[in-house]
């Protein structure tokens, strides 16, 4: 706290200069930073509404890219005679009806293992060079030669390893200080059979499993396949064998509209929600509120009427039932909001659901957003989000315009407490020097009045 010490001695002017000087400096302050502070209140509410903004945008993306692929809108229900025999797995939608399965045999790899040896790099050939060579189903022979001194099982490894040949050579320590290398076909099947015709470390002789064909009685005909992945023998399906069975069994796939029905709901409730914000960030003021943190902002607006466009426009991918979302019972109200005829859904799902799903989705799995093919729906949606939320997107520039403004007004308000600090300063020098002159001619007054009362004739002596 300042002190006025001319005035405390009983100096000077004897006003309170201390007081007049904040005064002063006070009085110069409270509109400036008055402005400041409604401009970083402006600022407080462009960043709360971007980032409500940027929230809802995301959430709509997040709805969205749950429905953007056709391997998503597979909405089937599989019914497994055998779980602990064969894993199916949707591969698109395409899957339907009963089938019949008998696995009689699992595909398997060939594989052979080595004698027992005590090292890894030593030389096991009694310092005489040596050749490995081995044939894959009916491919050329493979030859190994390793060099005098060098045969070794880390040698061979390596050596069988670096052709590339449709096979995999490891050494597996079965014991303390003890080896073996095991050769194992890189494919199942019998085609992919793997046979020795150069031998060493008894490789040749030691034969583990053979390479041999999945078979299995598929709705009574025999089938034969390589592989115990098997994607070609079900529309749509990708079949994982595990195990044998020693009868039949049935995998059912039925549409299930209630899961797709479920989906188009969430979507539908998403963009309720989306609306929902989007209507409060742009509301008008009026008596009863100050209106949104985006009233009066066009650009704004045009993000929410796009993306409702969407949702009331024909698709980018139209078929003769399904072309906008009204033709699945999809409709907006007077308040803006979304409402859905289930009866209506569900009937589209039961009768056009291919339709539904090319609506929604094109028929493309990962589809690049860079690409000028349709998306569909879901895809067009997420067009626009995307453009919103990029790293150079609307939403990044009003949160940079925002950032630097907010910075601005930190740097403002600095300068002006700096400018305040002078003028203080000022105004004390000055008030400081008048209170100075005062006291000087305060005691000159005094003097003068001493001697005029000293001199002769004056009326004060006897």
């Amino acid at each position: 706290m300042e002190i006025d010490y001319l005035k405390s001695l009983g100096v000077g002017s004897g006003l309170d200069t201390v007081e007049l000087v904040n005064a002063i400096v006070e009085a110069e302050r409270a509109p400036q930073l008055a402005a400041l502070n409604r401009r970083a209140e402006e600022v407080e509410v462009k960043i709360s509404g971007t980032a409500q903004l940027k929230s809802a945008l995301q959430s709509l993306q997040t709805a969205f890219s749950s429905l953007n692929d056709a391997s998503e809108f597979n909405f089937l229900g599989i019914e497994n005679g055998s779980s602990g025999a064969v894993t199916p797995t949707l591969i698109d939608s395409a899957a339907k009806g009963s089938h019949t399965l008998r696995i009689d045999q699992l595909a398997t790899r060939s594989t052979y293992v080595s004698s027992e040896q005590s090292s890894l790099t030593a030389d096991l050939n009694s310092g005489a060079a040596a050749t490995f060579s081995f044939n894959v189903g009916s491919g050329s022979t493979q030859t190994v030669s390793l060099d005098a001194g060098d045969v070794s099982l880390q040698s061979l490894r390596d050596g069988i390893n670096d052709l590339e040949a449709g096979v995999t050579a490891r050494i597996v320590e079965v014991s303390a200080g003890s080896y073996r290398l095991f050769l194992e076909a890189d494919e199942t099947g019998a085609s992919s059979e793997v046979t020795v015709t150069s031998d060493i470390f008894s490789i040749g002789q030691n034969q583990k499993q053979t390479g041999t064909d999945a078979l299995l009685l598929y709705n009574g005909v025999s089938v034969t396949r390589s592989s115990n992945q098997i994607a070609d023998l079900i529309q749509g399906v990708n079949l994982s064998l595990t195990a044998t069975t020693a009868s039949s069994f049935t995998l059912n796939f039925t549409q299930d509209t209630a899961s797709a029905k479920d989906a188009v709901v969430s979507l539908v409730d998403a963009f309720n929600e989306f609306n929902g914000v989007m209507k409060e960030l742009t509301a008008t003021p009026s008596e009863d509120s100050l209106g949104g943190d985006f009233a009066g902002d066009a650009i704004i607006r045009d993000i929410q009427l796009k993306v409702r466009q969407l949702f009331t426009e024909e698709g980018s991918v139209a078929g003769s039932n399904i072309s906008r979302m009204s033709d699945m019972g999809v409709a907006i109200d007077r308040n803006g909001v979304f409402q859905i005829d289930e009866t209506k859904l569900s009937s589209a799902l039961i009768n056009h659901y291919a339709e539904m799903k090319s609506f929604f989705t094109a028929d493309t799995n990962d589809q690049s957003e860079y690409s000028t093919a349709a998306k569909g729906l879901a895809g067009d949606v997420l067009d626009k989000i995307n453009g919103y939320l990029a790293f150079d997107g609307l939403v990044a520039r009003y949160e940079l315009s925002n950032a630097r403004t907010a910075a601005s007004l930190v740097a403002e308000e600095k300068e002006l407490d700096a400018k305040m600090a002078t003028y203080e300063e000022r105004y004390v020098k000055k008030f400081t020097t008048m209170n100075a002159a005062i006291a000087e001619m305060n005691s000159l007054k005094e003097y003068l009045d001493t001697q005029l009362k000293n001199l002769p004739f004056t009326s004060n002596k006897d």
